[in-house]
């Protein structure tokens, strides 16, 4: 099968009308007011049709920061954002410094590296002899340019690490049979400090049935390797979106199962975005809770990857509603403590965003506002 790039990217993940995202909202709703502001400035930007405009923009924007040919400017601008990004996470969170944990050196290992500013961060805030080592997509492929050289980097789509996920045997009907691997990179080493920040990229050539799972598979095999790279004790950092959708909040209550989390969201770096990072501290990745999540993680990329009529994916099956209750009885109020700072900057940045200022000729109206696709 041919490839082609998505020219929109993945199509809408988040469903507000399931009925454990509607669930979600509506415990939300009723005990955080936080959320309830946030709810009415994502509605008042949907209904904004400069909204579609300027997110429209914005993303042609940054799709010319990746690829072989990126603009220079922009891919530089983009190194230095991340950068600073890495350095407010550690001002707020100590992120960036879990520790020797009884090893001899500090060793990071930043999943979709490129360009480079959270390991960066780590080499900053450690000792001089710390390693750093990266995975992440060649800018050949549609990946970022690397800025940061000191670091050792294998380049490759991290999606495809089939033996990750404890996969042996590939479809030969499979349209992307040849693109898989058994490769299992650093398979031996340890990392106190492992960095999830992969997101879809537009400009990564992709066979178009891979276009409706990809997010899914992308959060998934991040996962999967971290979980098995990373020290006991150690620290994962994991770029995800909206604390108050469904399998992203589960992924939380996850995590809280086997770590000490909290959350983080730029101060004005894509504050109008749904993006926030989990800062999951003292990761104990040998109990019995982190293996059945990392199970299940595995079977969410087997599912995503191979599921499905076509073998080609599908989408996970909706949660149980009894389930979803009991987590939000469980979990409900530690979500809204960890989550309440993350929607009130959103929401500050939305009540203040000009969508007027989108400048350029007008374009036909695609939906680029964000949260019609997170």
């Amino acid at each position: 099968m041919s490839t082609q790039i998505e020219s929109n990217g993945p199509p809408q993940i988040f469903d507000p009308d399931s009925a454990s995202n509607k669930a979600v909202a509506e415990y939300l709703a009723k005990r955080c007011a936080t959320f309830v502001r946030l709810e009415a400035a994502r509605k008042k930007g949907w209904a904004d049709p400069e909204g579609d405009k300027y997110w429209q923009i914005r993303h042609e924007q940054a799709d010319k920061a990746t690829g072989h040919q990126p603009d220079n400017e922009r891919a530089g601008a983009f190194w230095e954002m991340t950068k600073q990004i890495a350095q407010e996470m550690q001002e707020k969170t100590r992120a960036m410094t879990p520790g020797h944990l009884g090893a001899e050196i500090f060793q990071s290992l930043d999943l979709c590296m490129a360009p480079g500013g959270f390991t960066w961060g780590a080499k900053e805030y450690n000792t001089s002899d710390a390693v750093a080592y990266g995975i992440t997509l060649a800018s050949e492929e549609g990946g970022h340019r690397n800025f940061y050289e000191d670091a050792i980097v294998k380049f490759m789509d991290i999606t495809m690490l089939a033996g990750e996920a404890g996969v042996d045997d590939i479809p030969q009907t499979h349209p992307d049979h040849s693109l898989f691997t058994a490769n299992r990179p650093f398979l031996d080493q340890r990392f106190q400090l492992i960095f999830c920040g992969g997101a879809v990229l537009r400009t990564q050539q992709r066979s178009e049935h891979r276009r409706d799972y990809e997010r899914s598979r992308l959060t998934t095999s991040q996962l999967i390797l971290a979980m098995q790279r990373i020290l006991p004790g150690g620290t994962m950092v994991v770029l995800l979106r909206r604390p108050d959708a469904w399998d992203v909040l589960r992924l939380l209550h996850q995590f809280n199962a086997f770590a000490e989390i909290q959350l983080f969201k730029p101060s004005r770096k894509h504050a109008v975005r749904s993006t926030f990072y989990l800062v999951a501290k003292n990761v104990q990745s040998d109990c019995g809770t982190a293996r059945a999540a990392l199970e299940e993680w595995k079977q969410r990329w087997n599912r995503s990857t191979f599921g499905g009529d076509a073998g080609t994916g599908e989408k996970d099956p909706e949660a149980d509603a009894e389930e979803v209750q009991n987590v939000l009885d469980g979990f409900g109020p530690r979500l809204i403590k960890l989550a309440t700072h993350v929607w009130r900057i959103q929401a500050d940045a939305l009540d203040k965003q000009d969508f007027k200022e989108v400048t350029g000729r007008t374009r036909k109206k695609q939906f680029y506002w964000p949260e019609r696709r997170n």
